[in-house]
């Protein structure tokens, strides 16, 4: 992580400037945000530019953790102007992954400070594609007591084997399959699925995730099977009551897992064979498909930090 100042520094002898704005913008683009609209027009330029240097007129942390979700893995890298010694450890550790550098003026306590604390940052190497397919073996099934699960409605049909990854854990999401099968009870809806409770994450063009509470009419999701991604749909409706759950629970090899849904014949999950099987015929030992992912996640995309949910 780099240090910088605007000029020649005139108090501070104890650390060189990674950089001195005045000799060398060179790959730099100075940018200066007041408002959310602000974000918007930095986002075009992520991976167009070298480096991206933020002057925040309202010093906070969610929209600088934002930015930095924005440029993992873009080649973009994210520089802020920081004027508090209290401000240096939430921009180095913001996110668990810190921003790319700082700028900082010309006093040796904030330099002293924010040397010592880069040094104390774990290095995190980002993965671009640091995702996979399992086997999830199924270890406890409970009830899981009442709450809004959400259909969600696309606007086209899916076949036999299809359907959305969703789950608590964004590590380790599940394959539930669309209401293509008969049932002597209710008709197939093939351009739904029934997803879960309204906290679980949905997967989303470019691995990215959402929750499902805030899915709207027009958004898109990815449609898999039990081989890997089919295409992506756009969402018609979504549809939230409130109904029973139960609480799947189980674990990959690598990974923990668990998810909500209601309690009901027609939510189906795909084995690891391709198989559909109801979510009340679930028990222990059943092994379902997993999509898992080795990133923590901020705003639905992948953050290479040290996140465990539970």
């Amino acid at each position: 992580m780099e240090l910088w100042a605007e000029k020649a520094l005139v108090n501070v002898d104890t650390v060189i400037p990674d950089r001195i704005l005045s000799e060398d913008m060179e790959g730099i683009v100075d940018h200066t945000i007041s408002d959310g609209t602000d974000r918007e027009s930095i986002r075009k330029l992520i991976g167009m530019v070298d480096w991206v240097l933020v002057r925040c007129t309202d010093w906070t942390m969610i929209p600088l953790e934002n930015l930095i979700s924005d440029m993992v893995g873009s080649g973009t890298r994210l520089c802020v102007e920081i004027s508090r010694n209290e401000d240096v450890p939430g921009a180095i550790f913001a996110l668990e992954i810190g921003v790319d550098g700082l700028l900082l003026p010309d006093d040796s306590e904030i330099w002293g400070h924010a040397d010592t604390v880069r040094k104390s940052r774990p290095s995190f190497i980002p993965k671009s594609e640091d995702w996979c397919l399992e086997p999830f073996e199924v270890t406890h099934v409970e009830e899981g007591g009442i709450g809004e699960r959400v259909c969600i409605d696309l606007t086209e049909r899916m076949e036999v084997g299809e359907g959305l990854f969703t789950g608590s854990f964004s590590s380790c999401l599940l394959l539930l399959q669309a209401e293509v099968m008969e049932n002597t009870h209710v008709p197939p809806r093939p351009f739904r699925v029934n997803a879960g409770a309204v906290h679980a994450y949905v997967l989303t063009p470019e691995g990215n995730t959402r929750y499902l509470e805030e899915l709207r009419s027009g958004d898109e999701v990815e449609i898999w099977g039990s081989e890997g991604p089919i295409r992506t749909a756009t969402i018609g409706r979504m549809k939230i009551e409130r109904r029973p759950f139960l609480t799947i629970r189980g674990r990959t090899e690598r990974f923990e897992g668990q998810i909500m849904v209601q309690q009901a014949e027609t939510v189906k999950f795909i084995d690891n064979e391709g198989n559909s099987i109801s979510a009340t015929d679930i028990i222990p030992g059943q092994i379902l498909i997993a999509y898992c992912m080795g990133s923590a996640r901020h705003i639905g995309k992948a953050v290479p930090s040290g996140v465990r949910e539970v």
